[in-house]
């Protein structure tokens, strides 16, 4: 028994050993994956953020361009109202002394 007892030793000793270096692999593993999952949700990130900035500058600029616009729309609302009001004055002027008189008036 104790011949059995010697043999064992080292094929526990061995299977120690191995569970060792399993352990190592599987660490080193798994920090060399983690790193890489941060580096590609790092990169991730940073795409999104520059596609924001790029999104925010074209809304800026669409904004902007809606404002003058909607200023020159006013604008030319405002000369249709005018002209509209040119027009009744010169048909009153030209219709003021041309109109037949009632009695009475």
């Amino acid at each position: 028994m104790a011949d059995a007892k010697a043999q064992s030793e080292p094929v526990s000793s061995m299977m120690g050993s191995a569970s060792g270096i399993s352990r190592q692999v599987f660490s080193a593993w798994a920090a060399g994956t983690e790193a890489t999952l941060r580096a590609t949700l790092d990169a991730q990130k940073a795409a999104l953020d520059a596609s924001v900035s790029v999104a925010g500058a074209a809304v800026e600029s669409e904004r902007e361009a809606l404002k003058q616009i909607a200023e020159a729309a006013k604008t030319a609302q405002e000369a249709a109202l005018e002209a509209f009001r040119a027009s009744v004055r010169a048909v009153e002027q030209a219709t003021e002394g041309k109109t037949p008189s009632r009695p009475g008036r």
